[in-house]
């Protein structure tokens, strides 16, 4: 595997624009390597110092065995920069499954914008497009069953503080009620810390970070309220960003993505950090 440093990264990504250009398949394939953009210190999804690798290195690492090509990770420190590294994928990206399939695009993906455009005189101009969805990332309300117990509503958190991420929706949700909230935090896993060491009742953060953070502190007895009314759908599908793809590499790539679900390597890759996996709707 070809280790890169390259200070920068963008986390779920559903738009964009001016990005460094990638290869299609049959230059990824010509080249030996598939070029994954990732964080370097942001488990349980990626570290650089790979004990453990990460899930997003690791499902990167069966999708470059399925090419035949090698792994070749640029490991990012900001998020912002992610659109100036020439990468092929980067692993994680908002994905939409629609039932009626004349809305799909190419394989059941629906892109950002059309990316399978063969009449394009120019390859390397095609938008970015997502991935058919590999997994369901849900919203939790954590904190002590003392303090969450009944507060089932947004508006029965009056009285509590509350930690959210600064400029978020869960902090404008918050303001919208009325609710004592705490922006402190900068990270997610700061979140689930400030719950655990009482500096706040409650946060809302995704189940991966939860999950996370109970397999890594298995006697902090946090729970989670799974009848919490957010007042909008919270849960997002996920699936993987190909920068500027042709037809070919998007069909191959969700191809390899569902024969990795029928087969239950991704949700046994989540498993093995703790994450209960949720299959996308």
């Amino acid at each position: 595997m070809k280790i890169i440093l390259y200070l920068s990264f963008a986390i779920i990504i559903t738009l964009v624009t001016n990005v460094s250009l990638a290869d299609p398949l049959d230059r990824i394939i010509a080249r030996g390597s598939l070029k994954v953009c990732a964080l370097a210190d942001r488990l349980p999804f990626s570290s650089r110092k790979g004990n453990p690798k990460g899930i997003q290195i690791e499902l990167a690492e069966e999708i470059s065995k399925e090419l035949g090509v090698e792994l070749e990770i640029t490991w990012l420190r900001y998020r912002f920069h992610a659109r100036k590294a020439a990468c092929d994928m980067v692993m994680e990206a908002v994905s939409k499954k629609d039932d009626d399939a004349e809305k799909r695009d190419i394989e059941g993906a629906r892109p950002l914008t059309r990316a399978g455009d063969s009449n394009r005189k120019n390859r390397n101009t095609l938008p970015p497009q997502v991935s058919i969805p590999i997994v369901k990332v849900e919203t939790y309300l954590v904190g002590y069953d003392e303090n969450i117990k009944n507060k089932d509503s947004v508006d029965k958190l009056k009285g509590m503080s509350v930690g959210v991420m600064n400029r978020s929706w869960s902090h404008m949700l918050m303001q919208k009620h009325g609710v004592h909230y705490r922006t402190k935090f900068v990270t997610e896993a700061e979140l689930m810390q400030g719950v655990a060491d009482k500096e706040v009742d409650a946060v809302l953060v995704s189940s991966m970070q939860y999950w996370w953070y109970l397999k890594n502190n298995p006697d902090v007895k946090l729970s989670v309220l799974k009848n919490f009314d957010f007042e909008r759908e919270v849960s997002l599908n996920v699936g993987v960003l190909m920068r500027g793809p042709d037809h070919v590499t998007v069909v191959r790539i969700n191809e390899i993505l569902s024969n990795l679900l029928d087969q239950g390597v991704i949700e046994n890759i989540y498993a093995s950090y703790g994450i209960k996996y949720v299959a996308p709707n």
